[in-house]
């Protein structure tokens, strides 16, 4: 005959059993997807660096760089610069030092291009010397690019010196190099001298002027790199 529970009595629960943990295992489906997941994660993150990071290194006029000069190392520099369409047609700095003689003028800090290097054969311009006051020749620096005046000298009847309205002879010359005399002890007085890019045809004519003693004036062109400026 069952026993009847008394009201009011507690009938003792099973105690609770701690369930054992156990080490992951390579069979569990739950491990390998969290695995596979992390290993997604990180390729996915490397090829996007890769597809940003898309930067090469190429050459870069360390100076302004002349018709006729030979690119040596202190001439350029190397950097890194994000591949595009628009830098095709520059040196890369993988590739060397370029052979042949600049053929184009490079202002500094631009990349240089590959059509600026060749054979020097088909240079036809001439570096020739002329006379600058050092007003002209102080807002001057290699790369500018300058309009040619000369004035031509004249005698007057009383026997004055003086110089005609000055003319244009030749527009957009490139400035080579500024030469200026020491400023030490037992240093002459003479002017600067600036060096410039002329065409074959015309080097005549400068040297026509110079030699009769015309007076030449360098003004730069607009947007010209000038000292101080860009």
């Amino acid at each position: 005959m069952p026993q009847l529970r008394r009201r009011g009595s507690h009938v003792p629960l099973p105690a609770p059993v701690a369930a054992r943990l156990q080490k992951p295992s390579w069979r569990d489906g739950r491990l390998v997807a969290g695995v596979l997941l992390v290993l997604l994660a990180m390729l996915g993150g490397a090829a996007a660096l890769a597809h940003f990071d898309s930067t090469v290194e190429m050459l870069q006029a360390s100076h302004t760089l002349v018709p006729g000069q030979t690119i040596g190392r202190d001439d350029v520099t190397s950097v890194k610069v994000r591949m595009d369409g628009r830098h095709a047609g520059y040196l890369k700095a993988d590739d060397g030092l370029p052979r042949g003689q600049v053929v184009r003028a490079v202002q500094s800090g631009e990349l240089v291009p590959a059509s600026a290097v060749g054979d020097g054969s088909s240079l036809h311009e001439k570096t020739i010397a002329l006379p600058a006051t050092t007003g002209q020749s102080s807002i001057l620096v290699a790369g500018s690019i300058v309009d040619l005046y000369v004035s031509a000298k004249q005698t007057a009847a009383t026997g004055d010196t003086g110089y005609q309205d000055p003319r244009l002879l030749i527009s957009g010359v490139l400035v080579a190099r500024i030469s200026r005399p020491s400023t030490g002890l037992g240093a002459g007085t003479a002017d600067d001298s600036v060096q410039v890019q002329i065409p074959d045809a015309q080097v005549p004519a400068v040297l026509a002027a110079v030699n009769k003693g015309a007076k030449v004036d360098l003004v730069p062109a607009a947007g010209s790199p000038v000292q101080g400026g860009s």
